[in-house]
């Protein structure tokens, strides 16, 4: 069982969230040197963001995700998935960063180490001033060309494209190429564009359904997982793999976690501390709570 559950409702204060947390557990997450805080969709989800998973609301309520967030899809109908991506895309620059996202860079300034794990691909965290970030599923404002890998394996001598990192198996490919063209397209309606220095369709820079994570973005997880005293899970729904485990790895290896969420997840039973609530409202007050001289 937790050591501490709770509600915070509308109206929620600092003084209030101090009062609920337990003694231990407040000395304790204000001793730790290293916090991950660990975000999910419902992170986003008060910057008027959709979730994907939502059964009434979500994304994935409204379109068949293998219709539009597969290489498969893409390779069938570039233009389909291009075109749906650019939509998510157009709510994403509306959107502005909320009361938790500021307060998770807020925290930056009272002492601990923060490194921020999300499986946001909306790049909200950046703009509210967090500067360590490992984006677990990408960044979908970022491009990156599209990898047949069925064309590429077939090929004798695929290359590595200088301008995408990818393998190009057009003959036009100049793998000397600058990068700086390749900054200026951006996710926006029309035509797929194509890298400028292979001549590959480009496609948002994020985790399809069946590919792996970026090797880079996952051991970079592991290791502020390994390394941290605290970690606060927040608006993750904790049901894609490996994200999932993050939290699980975090115990086993002895840190304080903490849940953050509207609904408690299976994580619930072994947390620390369980608040259900909204991030916007919760993370500024928990944080004004454990770190009140920040």
């Amino acid at each position: 069982m937790p050591i501490t559950s709770w509600k915070v409702g509308a109206g929620g204060t600092a003084r209030a969230t101090a009062t609920m947390l337990d003694p231990r557990l407040i000395a304790d997450l204000r001793a730790a040197r290293r916090v991950v805080v660990f975000t999910g969709a419902g992170m986003s989800a008060e910057s008027s963001i959709p979730t994907f998973r939502d059964r009434l609301t979500g994304l994935w309520a409204q379109v068949d995700p293998m219709e539009v967030a597969t290489a498969r899809a893409f390779r069938a109908n570039p233009q389909r998935t291009w075109d749906w991506h650019v939509q998510l895309a157009e709510a994403v620059r509306a959107a502005a960063p909320n009361a938790g996202h500021a307060a998770i860079a807020a925290l930056e300034q009272a002492g601990p180490e923060v490194t921020v794990i999300t499986q946001n691909v909306d790049a909200l965290h950046h703009r509210a001033g967090s500067r360590e970030v490992v984006e677990l599923h990408g960044n979908l404002l970022r491009l990156t060309s599209f990898v047949d890998e069925e064309a590429a394996f077939a090929a004798a001598s695929p290359t590595i494209c200088r301008v995408c990192d990818g393998y190009a198996v057009w003959e036009h490919c100049d793998p000397y190429a600058e990068r700086g063209d390749l900054a200026a397209i951006e996710l926006r309606a029309g035509p797929v564009p194509r890298c400028p220095g292979c001549g590959a369709l480009l496609r948002p820079d994020v985790v399809w359904f069946g590919e792996p994570l970026a090797v880079d973005a996952i051991e970079a997880a592991w290791n502020a997982v390994d390394r941290c005293e605290v970690l606060i899970a927040v608006g993750a729904s904790l049901e894609v793999e490996p994200a999932a485990s993050l939290p699980w790895r975090a115990l086993a290896r002895g840190a304080r976690v903490v849940e953050v969420n509207p609904v408690p997840t299976a994580l619930a039973a072994q947390c620390h501390a369980v608040i259900s609530g909204a991030a916007a409202e919760v993370l500024p007050a928990l944080f004004a709570a454990i770190w009140p001289e920040r």
